[in-house]
Parts: C-alpha cells; structure tokens; sequence
C-alpha cells in the first residue's frame, strides 16, 4: 500500500513539473515572438500587424488543451508592461488575447472541426466564424484597455483597433493551420516522383518569394504586376499536396514577403511601415483563404474518389460469388438437356451463358480498377512471343464474329518481358472495341512493326471514329464514346483505361490516332526483352 502511495505522488509530481514545463514553453515562445512583432512600427506603440503569438497560442490550445491558458496570459502581460503599458492596461490586454485564444479554440472544438482541414466545412467554420470573432474580442478588449487607460486617445482608437485585429487575424489564418496540419510527421515515405515533385515546388516557391517580396531581378518591382506571380505555386501546391503543401507554401511567401517589405524592397505603398505590412497582410490573407479553400475542395474531391473506389470493390467482390455459382448451375443444367437432346433448351442456356460471361467480364473489370487505384495489380513476368499471343488473341475473336475479318499485317519476330495473360488482355480489349465501333465496316487490321528496342501493335477500325478534342479523354476512367447521332455503345468505359494502365505497368505507351467518320488506330509500344 506504502509503494502505491509513493508510485502515485511520484506521478503526480512527474504530471506538475511537465505541465508547469509546458506553460513555460508556450510563455517563452509567445513572450519572444511578442517582442518581435511590437518592434516592426507598432501601431500606437502596440497595436502590431505583425502577431504572430496570436496563431501559436490557438494552435497550442487546439493541441494541448484549455490547460495552456495561463502561458498566454502571463506571456501578453509581461510584454505588455515591459513595452511601456500601465500595470492594469497589461493586465487587460493579457486578459483579451488569453480570451482570444479561448474562444477561437472554444469555437472550433464545440463545432467538431477536423485539424486536417480536409472540408470546406472546417474551412469556412475557421474562416468564417473563429478568426473573425476570436479577433474582434482580442483587439476589442486590448484597445479598450489602452484607451480606458489613457494610452491612447479617441481619434487614434480606430487605426489601432484596425491595426490589432489585422494582426491577430491574419497569424490565426496563416500560422494556426501551418501548425495544425503539420502536428503528425507522414508516415507514408514519399515515392522518388512526389519527392522531385516536392523539390521542384519548394524551389518555385522560394524564386516566386524572392523575385516578388525580396525584388530579385527588378530594382523596383513596384512598376511591375508581379505580385500575381505567387498564384501558380499556390495553386500548384493545394491541388497537388493538400492542406499541408497550401499552407507550407503560404506560410514560406509570407515569412519573405514580411522581410521583403521591412527592408523596404517589396513595399506594397510607399510611406510607413505599419501602412505597408496593412497591405501586405491583406493581400496575404487574401490569397490563404483562396489557397485554403481549394486544397479543401480537392480533398473532398480525393475522398469521394476513394469511397467510390472502395464501394466499386466491395460490390464487384460480392457480385462475384453468386456469380460464379450461377455459372456452375448453368454448366450443370447445359450438361442435363444436352444428355436429354433438348435443343430449345440449350439454346437458351447458351444465351443465358454468353450473358453470365458478359458480367463476368465486368466484374473482372471492375476488380481490375480497385487494384489498380490500391497499386495491387499483379504482373506475372515472362517471355512473350508477340506474334504467337497475336494470332491467338485473333483467332480467337475471329471465331465470334462474321461480319469483320481480322488481319495481321506485318511480323514482330520478337520477344518481350511482361505477362502474358495482361497483354492478351490489352490485345482483347482493343481489338472487341474495334468491332464495336465499326458497325458497318468488315475489316480489322492488326499491325506489327519493331524497331532496333521496341515493339509496336496497332489495331485499325475503319468505324465511327473519335473527335480530336476527345482522343486524349478515352483512357480516363469511365469515359464513353458518342457517335454523332448520340448513339451510346454499351460498356462502362472502362476497358481502355485498363489497357493503358497495363501498357504503362509493362514500361510502355499507348496512343490513338483517329480521324472523326473514318476510324481510329489505337497503338501501344514495348521495350524488348532485351531492353526491359
């Protein structure tokens, strides 16, 4: 009992000094970035455009808990009274910005808002209703106390409550969720593409700072509309990384249009400082809103990709098994009315099967996709005689239809390294599409040609052909062909977005060459066995 006692004083003792380490960090950060911020030309001598504890302290609140308040309390009233502020209008000032803090967090927590920031829902909740608020009561009570106490007088009330809610506004809108979204390191390791994606972005970002913030290149940019130069990277980091690349890269243009504008080489008005920051702030949180408005919507985007994705999985998977046993019970019943000779009846088994096959192609289809968005499509390598898998594939279909004779012009005479069983698949899919899309042609030419490292099938139709805007779009998931009586052809379009993903799979390319009312050629290339 006596160890007990002991072990449970010691962890409470333990709980005291890390929460007591907790309060002094948050002080120590907020207390010195504080002093940064009142040092750039305060308006007033403390109303500052540049707060950046007013962003640290809700996003430490959001993290740790209402717990941390009195860091932020401590922090704002000792820098307070150490920049000239009476005892009491210090102590009014920490209260408003400890309250700021408070109430944004309040805000945010009681309406169940995500740290991800992956809604437009969280987005707006931020926008819309905790910065504006938690900033409205912050500089409220700290202008009132400074005007209650004499430091300030009525006409200056105004600029310095502008000043004051600007600031806090616009660390809340950027710094907090730069802190938010990187709270977890990813887990996931990034591939050597998104990594050279990364790169190629930080260094965009950082040419786009220094040439628009920091006057690289033009010794007064101010003659030059080149502030707009930052939308491209922005936007190229909300619809490829996310939340956490938006605000990464709206955090770095800040920190460099802060310092561009301080060393008065990307001043947005000539004249005061605190006049030019203003502008500079407003612009920024301008384009941060713009930013985080869009990685939101394209999140969203991403997350109803995955769950159709994920629904198209789960029902070609349940679609599967009753479907396989239909098609043992129709074996079954072929084999009884073919023992009996009942012609009629095995007529209508026989439909009923090529249907069954049908489906089951489609299932096979779908499973096919779910694989590949998963990165779990499977390739067995091999040798592949080309010229044999092609006669095959033709002779094949050849016997499934009587109205287009299939040829084979030319020879490979070469081998190739993939699996055998994908690219007779790619080898169906185009040659069956080929069919369907020339109803009333009667030929189909399959063409083989080589080069000293590739190899190259070609499968021509002579049919509805394809609109030059629309060649590009038929490797896309679900894109279906139009004729021009609008006469849709059956199938989810699906198929050749399959064949494309294996060609590619199998280090390859594939391309279409169409002339609309006269045909298309669908073409793909292999690297040799050799060259693999």
């Amino acid at each position: 009992m006596k160890l007990k006692f002991t072990s449970h004083l010691a962890n409470r003792k333990y709980g005291y000094f890390s929460y007591l380490a907790e309060i002094i960090a948050l002080f120590a950060i907020y207390f010195s970035t504080a002093k940064l911020g009142l040092s750039l030309d305060a308006v007033s001598r403390f109303a500052t455009l540049i707060w950046l504890p007013s962003g640290i302290a809700a996003a430490a609140l959001l993290l740790f808990g209402y717990r941390l308040w009195p860091g932020i309390i401590i922090g704002a009233f000792l820098v307070n009274l150490l920049n000239g502020a009476p005892l009491f209008v210090a102590v009014g000032i920490g209260i408003g910005n400890t309250l700021e803090a408070l109430v944004c967090t309040y805000l945010l927590k009681r309406n169940g808002f995500s740290y991800s920031l992956d809604h437009l829902r969280d987005v707006l909740l931020l926008l819309l209703l905790a910065i504006p608020l938690s900033a409205i009561i912050g500089a409220t009570i700290g202008v009132s106390s400074l005007f209650l106490g004499k430091v300030i007088a009525s006409s200056s009330y105004y600029l310095t409550w502008e000043a004051w809610w600007t600031g806090d506004m616009i660390s809340i809108l950027i710094l907090t969720p730069f802190l938010l979204t990187w709270r977890k390191w990813p887990r996931d390791k990034a591939s050597v593409k998104r990594s050279a994606e990364i790169g190629i972005l930080t260094l965009l970002v950082l040419a786009v700072g220094l040439i628009v913030f920091l006057g690289l290149f033009h010794a007064d940019e101010r003659s030059y509309p080149i502030t707009y130069l930052v939308f491209p990277p922005l936007i190229w980091a909300s619809l490829r990384f996310g939340q956490r690349g938006a605000t990464s890269a709206m955090f770095a243009l800040t920190i460099l249009a802060i310092v561009g504008t301080i060393q008065a080489l990307a001043s947005f008005l000539p004249g005061r400082l605190s006049m030019s920051l203003l502008l500079l702030q407003s612009f920024m949180g301008i384009i941060a809103v713009t930013s985080m408005i869009l990685a939101a919507f394209m999140a969203e985007r991403r997350e109803l990709e995955q769950r159709k994705d994920e629904f198209i999985s789960m029902v070609s998977h349940e679609l599967k098994t009753p479907l396989t046993t239909i098609q043992g019970y129709t074996e079954l019943l072929h084999g009884r009315f073919a023992q009996q000779g009942n012609q009629e009846a095995l007529l209508y088994i026989s439909k009923m099967a090529a249907q069954i096959g049908k489906l089951s192609k489609l299932i096979a289809d779908l499973l096919d996709i779910s694989k590949i968005q998963a990165g779990k499509l499977a390739f067995a390598k091999e040798t592949v005689d080309i010229d044999l898998l092609v006669r095959e594939v033709v002779e094949d279909l050849q016997h499934t239809t009587s109205q287009h004779q299939i040829s084979i012009e030319g020879i490979a005479q070469r081998e190739i390294a993939g699996d055998r069983e994908r690219l007779g698949q790619v080898l169906i899919n185009l040659i069956t599409n080929a069919m369907k899309f020339s109803p009333r042609a009667e030929r189909i030419a399959v063409h083989l040609s080589h080069t000293h490292d590739t190899l190259t099938v070609s499968v021509q139709d002579f049919g509805i052909g394809i609109p030059k805007a629309h060649q590009q779009m038929v490797f896309e998931r679900f894109y279906r062909v139009y004729s021009d009586q609008d006469k849709t052809y059956p199938g989810l379009g699906i198929g050749l977005y399959i064949a494309h993903q294996i060609i590619e799979r199998h280090r390859g390319k594939m391309w279409v060459e169409s002339v609309e009312g006269q045909g298309s050629t669908f073409s793909f290339s292999l690297p040799l066995a050799g060259e693999a």
